[in-house]
């Protein structure tokens, strides 16, 4: 009952913050761009006004919209816009849509995504309660999370979406009662249908995690299970790569992010992906967004702004500090640790956008919890002063080019 208590106890917290962070980010971003949406104005804003566009239209089925064109020529994941529309009707019910509804909508998403993740690690690891507890609560409080569950983003819907795929297959391969078996069929089949139209290629994503935890049910043997996972995720890439758009997916972003990027990102982004692309970008992907302290609080139109960057530049070098104990428990090589990995590269090989970061986060915080938790005392103390050693003297680098 106590630890009932414990866990409830930390998820209000993680819903004060969230609410809390809701409001500063949205003040920030009011006070420097003189509107609420991320840089003045980016996707966010965009599925509010698609959300719009479909509440005026009156079409609520997603492969109407795309055939209307009435989001554009090129768009293919609609799912959301109805999500923003139905938000939109919702409000008009009462006094009219504000763009806080997303946002704090996206606040219970992230409890609910927690909750789920608590149910995977206590089913599937051996984790402790105070572990598991460590680890949502850091994956939860997350500055980074933190900022991007506050935008009207579509990302932790997304997550929430691939995780409850997990959760009921989970439940489906679990039941041996057939009716309740009929009604997960149903309710997953529906949830793949809405997920395919939000985001094609989490479908994958969700797949591969439920490949996972299928193996870990099981009981197929770690060796074994890395060297089926591997050439299936392989395969996956070359016969799907059509169907979930990799291939557009990768090229698409890559010529986007070097657009917005200049100086060492531009150069990470610039490099073929083979041979050793892949490597700058994970590098990268632990490092970012680098901590600029330097370029914070210079004006005070954005000193919000600066204070919400100062918090997530502070997890960062947390996280850099972090990378020895990841990467020690990576060769577990257990389904926490493929997951990881299976996610990170999905990630930072095609997006690598900072948004798509929750996707992979709670599996990263489990690794540097789990690797640091695992660890003697003497081995964490000589990792970390190893760590921010290196971290400094590569900050120091890092500056230094940025200066030059």
């Amino acid at each position: 009952m106590n630890k009932d208590y414990k866990r409830a106890k930390l998820y209000v917290i993680i819903f004060l913050v969230s609410i809390s962070f809701v409001f500063l980010v949205y003040l920030a971003n009011q006070m420097n761009y003189g509107t609420p949406y991320y840089i003045g104005g980016s996707d966010d804003l965009v599925y509010e006004q698609e959300g719009l566009e479909v509440y005026n239209a009156n079409i609520y089925n997603p492969s109407k919209i795309i055939e209307s064109k009435i989001l554009g020529y090129f768009h293919n994941a609609p799912f959301f816009a109805i999500y923003m529309s139905g938000l939109i009707g919702f409000s008009n019910l009462f006094d009219g849509y504000s763009t806080f509804l997303p946002r704090i909508a996206n606040v219970y998403y992230l409890i609910w995504i927690c909750i789920i993740l608590e149910n995977l690690f206590k089913k599937y690891t051996r984790f402790n309660h105070q572990k598991i507890s460590i680890i949502l609560g850091l994956f939860g409080l997350a500055p980074i999370i933190q900022y991007i569950n506050s935008h009207v983003f579509r990302d932790t819907f997304n997550l929430l979406q691939i995780l409850l795929i997990v959760y009921l297959f989970d439940k489906l391969v679990s039941n041996k009662n057939y009716t309740r078996k009929i009604l997960l069929l149903v309710s997953l089949a529906f949830l793949v249908y809405i997920t395919y139209y939000t985001r094609i290629n989490s479908l994958a994503f969700a797949g591969v995690l439920c490949f996972l935890l299928l193996g870990e049910k099981i009981k197929i043997k770690k060796k074994n299970l890395f060297l089926v996972t591997i050439p299936i995720v392989i395969v996956s890439i070359m016969n799907l790569g059509e169907i979930l758009r990799i291939n557009k997916f990768i090229n698409g972003y890559t010529n986007y992010l070097l657009e917005g990027s200049s100086g060492f990102s531009s150069f990470v982004f610039s490099q073929s992906i083979l041979p050793f692309g892949f490597i700058l970008r994970m590098f990268y992907a632990f490092m970012s967004p680098f901590p600029n302290i330097f370029g914070l609080f210079k004006d005070v139109p954005g000193i919000l702004l600066d204070f919400t960057n100062l918090l997530i530049y502070l997890a960062v070098v947390v996280q850099i500090l972090a990378i020895p104990f990841i990467f020690k428990r990576i060769l577990k090589f257990d389904w926490v640790s493929l997951a990881f990995l299976t996610l990170f590269f999905a990630i930072i090989l095609t997006t690598f956008t900072f948004r798509h970061s929750i996707i992979y986060y709670p599996f990263l915080v489990a690794l540097a919890v789990d690797g640091f938790m695992s660890s003697s005392k003497k081995f964490r103390s000589a990792i970390l002063y190893s760590s921010f050693f290196i971290g400094t003297i590569l900050g120091l680098i890092y500056m230094i080019l940025k200066l030059l």
